[in-house]
């Protein structure tokens, strides 16, 4: 049987020496390494069907990397393919993962996709084509990775317009493929977790730490292990290719992608409680907004096993929410009768321009006014919270510190800002993500790092400044034909670029203050 590997890859500078790690740390995310990893569960099992192929699904984050890197030497005259999921995070240790196989066996195919790679790929296979053979872009590539390893697995490899998304290195040049829609996978195999290595154990002792006791305070139930779930993909602001300044989900072709009808979703969900999982992280990054119709056809056709188990026996469902969609009743209602209890939001506090920086309020169909449409969105912030509090919904509330344009007194405004929320939040806040912000590629923060002009206009859009164009021109000939970033560097280059009356210290500073003032308030913060 020839063995494909999937991998999800640790971050790079929890495992590679060099890598600086101050503010981006993994442990200090409330949800590091707590359920299985869906991407990876997902393409191994598209693959469990092949004949002669056994999938094997690691996930870095809590295997070892020793263990990692020796069971590819000790298994490699089996391999087919290593395979490895690539965010801006684990990308230098995803290329560390297809190296040494390709050194350890040259002829093992190696395979790459994610975030990372669908927004670098020119990029990624012209400097790392020694050890990515092929690469996929944008999240519909089950159908066409299954097909790929198929094909290599019979050696009857074909040209790349067979495989749609792909992306490969030929001719000293990257070839790319468009993708296709196809509908969301189901067919989940959850006994390859466990198949080669003990994932349940780690995932389950990280759950029992940093989940389920703040649960069983603010909620009274008692939860044993997370799973994320798929009914739907995607966020409103895609709609209109509209997400905040510093999204850098590549979501390919489709701006939305759910299962067909409500009777799927219920499916998986009750497939999902049958495996032993009571907490279900539903994964669409907006939930009420845009995915209103599914969750109402959910409510009006819940099934008998559902509405017969008593609700403390039912699986908690955790989500994503804006504000703009929390803040309405009905949404609320509707989620709280479905079983959601915590909804992950990303709080839009500071000043109308620091809002309108980060691109955070939604965009109008027809013309109005931006700045009006911002100073809107701290009351939908406290409404939010108000209306999670009136239906028992508990909310996971995340913080972005800095944005285009930011001066030391807009960034007291915006600390100022998200700690009168923090104070509004007490009893609904379960727990709190600050992050500093950070230029992803495929963001439009890492297009303002790499095109000084774009930044410029932007800035003279808004009123706000940025550093002089010689210097921003100066930091952009850096980043521009990068494959590996370093987080680190390229926040602080961010900061110089487009907040020039800050440092990244600065920012840092602010982000320890505020989790400490969180932590005051009996807030779990980031662990």
């Amino acid at each position: 049987m020839a063995q494909v590997l999937i991998v999800n890859p640790p971050n790079s500078n929890t495992v590679l020496d060099g890598a600086t790690c101050t503010v981006t740390r993994p442990e200090d995310h409330t949800d590091w390494s707590n359920f299985p990893s869906l991407g990876v569960l997902t393409l191994a099992s598209a693959l469990a069907d092949i004949p002669d192929v056994t999938p094997v699904y690691i996930d870095g984050t809590v295997v070892p990397w020793p263990t990692l890197l020796d069971y590819i030497d000790t298994h490699a005259g089996d391999i087919l393919a290593v395979c490895t999921s690539a965010l801006t995070a684990t990308y230098e240790a995803a290329l560390a993962i297809l190296a040494h196989a390709k050194a350890v066996r040259p002829r093992i195919w190696t395979v790459m996709g994610n975030d990372h790679f669908s927004a670098l790929t020119e990029q990624c296979l012209t400097n790392h084509h020694d050890c990515i053979d092929f690469g996929f872009r944008g999240n519909e590539v089950v159908g066409p990775f299954r097909a790929l390893i198929a094909d290599l697995n019979a050696g009857r490899l074909q040209e790349p317009a067979a495989y749609p998304g792909i992306a490969v290195w030929r001719d000293g040049q990257v070839i790319s493929v468009q993708q296709r829609p196809e509908p969301v996978f189901t067919a989940l195999r959850h006994d390859l977790v466990d198949a080669v290595f003990d994932h349940t154990t780690p995932y389950k002792a990280n759950f029992q730490t940093r989940v389920a006791p703040q649960l069983r305070k603010m909620l009274g139930v008692e939860l044993h292990a997370g799973m994320p779930v798929e009914i739907g993909r995607g966020c409103i602001k895609f709609r209109r290719n509209d997400a905040c300044s510093f999204c850098s989900i590549q979501f390919g072709g489709m701006w939305k992608n759910s299962v067909h009808d409500p009777h799927a979703a219920w499916q998986l969900v009750e497939h999902m409680s049958h495996n032993a999982y009571d907490y279900l992280y539903l994964t669409a990054d907006e939930l009420p907004l845009t995915f209103g119709g599914l969750l109402r056809g959910m409510l009006d056709e819940a099934p008998q096993w559902w509405t017969r188990t008593p609700e403390n026996e039912r699986p908690v469902m955790v989500g994503y929410a804006r504000a703009d969609g929390l803040s309405n009743p009905r949404h609320a209602e509707t989620l709280r009768q479905l079983g959601v209890r915590q909804l992950m939001v990303g709080l839009d506090a500071g000043a109308p321009v620091s809002l309108m920086a980060m691109n955070k309020p939604l965009s109008p169909i027809k013309d109005n006014d931006p700045a009006h449409r911002a100073e809107l969105m701290f009351d939908h912030n406290v409404r939010a919270m108000q209306t999670a509090r009136d239906h028992g919904l508990l909310l996971k509330v995340g913080f972005v510190i800095g944005h285009l344009g930011m001066t030391p007194e807009l960034l007291a405004d915006n600390i100022a800002s998200m700690q009168r929320l923090i104070d509004a939040g007490k009893g609904v806040i379960a727990s709190l993500d600050v992050e500093v912000l950070s230029p992803e590629p495929g963001s439009l923060d890492y297009r303002y790092l790499t095109e000084p002009e774009l930044a410029g206009q932007a800035a003279d859009r808004l009123g706000l400044s940025v550093a002089a164009e010689p210097d921003r021109r100066d930091i952009a000939s850096h980043w521009k034909e990068l494959d590996v970033i370093d987080r680190e560097a390229a926040m602080a280059e961010y900061v110089a670029a487009v907040m020039p009356g800050l440092t990244l210290d600065d920012l840092a500073t602010a982000r320890g203050g505020l989790r400490e003032y969180g932590k005051a308030t009996g807030i779990v913060i980031g662990e």
